[in-house]
């Protein structure tokens, strides 16, 4: 009966295959780190435009608040609604501390 011997592996297969399996990995790698850079970069995005949106509103409630509380508008309400009238000099008392 005759046998059939394997023949060894040349001897810088081993590191052949190190450096195959550290390639694969290191596209894995790259691969993810793409990924992930690609997904903070969106959120990134959505928070500005959130922020954006936010600073938009912000100015509109300024402008708001800035038109409820002009002094014609105010004085305006008081002649109306509440009967109030600059007084006149003669009626004016000076009241010292």
């Amino acid at each position: 009966m005759s046998r059939i011997y394997a023949k060894p592996l040349p001897r810088l297969s081993g590191i052949l295959l190190f450096l195959f399996v550290a390639n694969l990995l290191s596209a894995v790698a790259v691969s993810y780190a793409s990924h992930n850079s690609r997904k903070y970069l969106n959120e990134l995005f959505e928070a500005t435009q959130i922020r954006d949106r936010a600073q938009a509103e912000w100015g509109r409630f300024i402008l708001e608040q800035s038109t409820w509380t002009a002094h014609n508008r105010i004085e305006t309400l008081a002649v109306q609604q509440l009967g109030m009238h600059i007084p006149e000099p003669a009626a004016v008392r000076m009241v010292s501390p």
